[in-house]
């Protein structure tokens, strides 16, 4: 039986009994496998830009009678995949830049998909707010342990398919407000929205103190080398993210 670390694990459990998925950048197929194993997806495409990479799946796989609901297919990002072939995304595991690239391809195919499911290894800021500012709306949050490191997990829908969706909530207004739509991609209010931390839990505030930590050091570290315009976005950073803490400790 095949067995998931946090990270996959979070992403798994979001994904619904009947839902299909593309597991894109899949490597060695870890959540295919658990989700074909646990009768949770009727149909998984497994997708690698390298077919080397794309073996080590097939290897794992061995000798599983999965007929045609496995399916294993060389190639980049979705480009192997059809408009509207499957429910799900999963890119995770890779840098939001190169998450993003993924998706702005073909923009109009990424939009015929019923969610993304997306794990960026950094540059998560960028990655919502281009989702935000080209036609996706951000449904969910979560956190989820990795060694050493807690991962973001960005669960997205197109905004034409929002309206199933309850989007009454602090995470669609905050992302909706004039305040998100103003600030640039690099923010820190992007990096680290405040919707991460309403779920009130001790990876959430882990992830904050490791932030507000991280960016202490940088303003210590840069004193006297950058510019006062600079110093001055840190600070404010900071203070930000101190205003969250602040939030969470009433």
């Amino acid at each position: 039986m095949q067995k998931l670390n946090d990270r996959l694990k979070a992403i798994a459990l979001n994904i619904s009994p009947g839902e299909t998925v593309a597991d894109i950048g899949t490597d060695h197929g870890f959540l295919p496998l658990f989700l074909w194993e646990k009768e949770i997806s009727p149909k998984i495409i497994l997708t690698d830009v390298s077919e080397k990479s794309l073996q080590k799946a097939k290897a794992n796989s061995g000798a599983l009678q999965f007929g045609n609901q496995l399916i294993f297919r060389t190639g980049y990002g979705l480009s192997v995949i059809e408009q509207g072939e499957v429910d799900v995304i999963v890119i995770a595991g890779m840098g939001g830049i190169l998450i993003q690239k993924i998706l702005e391809k073909d923009p109009d195919k990424t939009k015929t998909f019923k969610k993304l499911l997306l794990q960026p290894r950094n540059n998560a800021g960028k990655l919502r707010c281009w989702l935000c500012r080209n036609g996706f709306y951000i449904s969910g949050e979560y956190l989820a342990r990795e060694g050493k490191y807690i991962c973001q997990i960005i669960e997205a829908i197109p905004s034409k398919k929002k309206e199933g969706h309850h989007t009454a909530g602090s995470i669609y207004n905050k992302q909706s407000s004039k305040e998100f739509k103003d600030i640039s991609p690099d923010d820190i209010r992007w990096e680290m929205p405040p919707w991460v931390f309403e779920k009130k839990n001790e990876l959430a505030s882990e992830f904050l103190k490791i932030a507000i930590t991280k960016e202490e050091s940088i303003l210590k570290n840069i004193e006297k080398s950058k510019s006062a315009d600079e110093k001055e976005k840190i600070k404010a950073g900071i203070e930000y993210l101190r205003s969250i803490s602040l939030k969470e400790g009433r």
